[in-house]
């Protein structure tokens, strides 16, 4: 089939990587100029894991964790409450987890596939039109673009989505939350911070400290607010990060310093996306543009390859289209809805509300990998669908 995929994220580049095993014939448009820079740290674990294992990815993301040697609480001036080895929490997952950057697993993805692949850059649908025979898209640089198959892979705020489902309902739902995050130069971090994963949480908001590579700072913001009015420009974010943290000591106040500079800058709602179908005819959706389970839930790109891998499994073993299409939604769906619930139920204890419930959460985290209670805990339940 020939097939265009519009999204060049985790989604569509591993939908990408599992297609070509079939011979399909594929085309990527993705309306950036080139790939994603870093962006920030992910967990990966779950469905994704397994499905990477099938595609005979783990060596190559081994080479890209980042493997801190733990997960340190500090209070508002940056000193140390407690700390937990990063093993012992990777222990909970069977050793079936990784860190790294959003940016680098993209460029992993882009790398495996770039030769086999028609890539556009800067380049978006903007009409789409079809019978039950193709699709035809029109595209921003004026193009048209006729195929079988038109896969929409393009993130939380989806063009593809928008233009096949109509925008209202909204199907964005937010949490209650907007976060943040930027790669800066480490240098006026304490070296006794640089291996960890440092957490200043403090009731209705949180902000994480990390070394990255070529001696950088990641970070990441998250705070409960109302939703922003539009336009949000770097001045917006940096009077709303200035007004939720700029009480706090140790390097916060560098970090607010910085965010009108930075080269890179992520601001977005804290939401997820929940439709009760992904298909239109020859139209579907993978990843985020029909069910991001939102940063708190923290396996975005996990179910994003996941739901890559069960649709070209699903395409490649049914040559009925519209049933591989069902078959996927059938499949994947119940597990996306089980990680979306779990989402709501853990944003208050992701930024919990109060000075007790953080009390609790740091206690409930030191209890879960404490000999005497690991070996009855495992947080890797959901399973890649079959």
């Amino acid at each position: 089939m020939k097939i265009l995929i519009v999204g060049g994220g985790i989604a569509g580049l591993t939908l990408a990587d599992c297609l070509l095993r079939s011979g399909h014939f594929l085309t990527i448009v993705e309306k950036g100029p080139e790939l994603r820079t870093e962006g920030y740290m992910i967990d990966f674990f779950g469905p994704g894991f397994e499905a990477a294992e099938k595609m005979g990815l783990l060596n190559e993301l081994e080479k890209i964790h980042y493997p801190v040697e733990s997960l340190k609480f500090l209070t508002p001036n940056g000193k140390e409450k407690s700390s937990i080895p990063y093993q012992s929490l990777r222990n909970l997952l069977q050793n079936r987890h990784y860190n790294f950057m959003r940016g680098n697993l993209e460029r992993l993805l882009y790398d495996r596939i770039k030769e086999h692949v028609d890539f556009r850059f800067g380049t978006t649908v903007q009409f789409i039109t079809q019978s039950s025979e193709y699709v035809d898209a029109t595209l921003s640089d004026g193009s048209s673009f006729t195929c079988d198959l038109l896969v929409g892979a393009d993130g939380i705020h989806s063009k593809v989505r928008s233009l096949t489902f109509g925008k209202d309902p909204s199907p964005l739902h937010f949490l209650g939350y907007n976060t943040a995050a930027f790669v800066l130069d480490a240098q006026k971090m304490d070296k006794k911070y640089r291996h960890s994963f440092n957490m200043l949480i403090r009731p209705n908001r949180q902000v994480s400290v990390y070394p990255i590579s070529k001696g950088r700072l990641a970070t990441f913001f998250m705070y409960k607010s109302p939703r922003l009015e539009k336009p949000i420009t770097r001045k917006t974010i940096a009077r709303e990060l200035r007004s939720h943290y700029g009480d706090l000591g140790w390097i916060i106040p560098g970090l607010l310093d910085s965010v009108e500079t930075v080269p890179d800058l992520y601001f977005d709602e804290v939401s997820q996306v929940r439709m009760p179908e992904w298909t239109r005819g020859r139209v579907t959706l993978i990843g985020d543009a029909c069910s991001a389970v939102s940063l708190i839930a923290g396996q975005g790109a996990s179910m994003a390859m996941a739901g890559a891998w069960v649709l070209s499994s699903e395409i490649e073993k049914e040559p009925d289209l519209s049933v591989a299409l069902q078959n996927y939604e059938r499949l994947m769906q119940p597990t996306i809805a089980n990680i979306q619930q779990s989402g709501k139920r853990f944003a208050k204890w992701f930024a919990p509300e109060n000075h007790l419930t953080l009390w609790i959460r740091e206690l409930s985290i030191r209890l879960a990998v404490h000999p005497l209670f690991s070996r009855f805990i495992s947080l890797n339940r959901a399973k890649l669908p079959k």
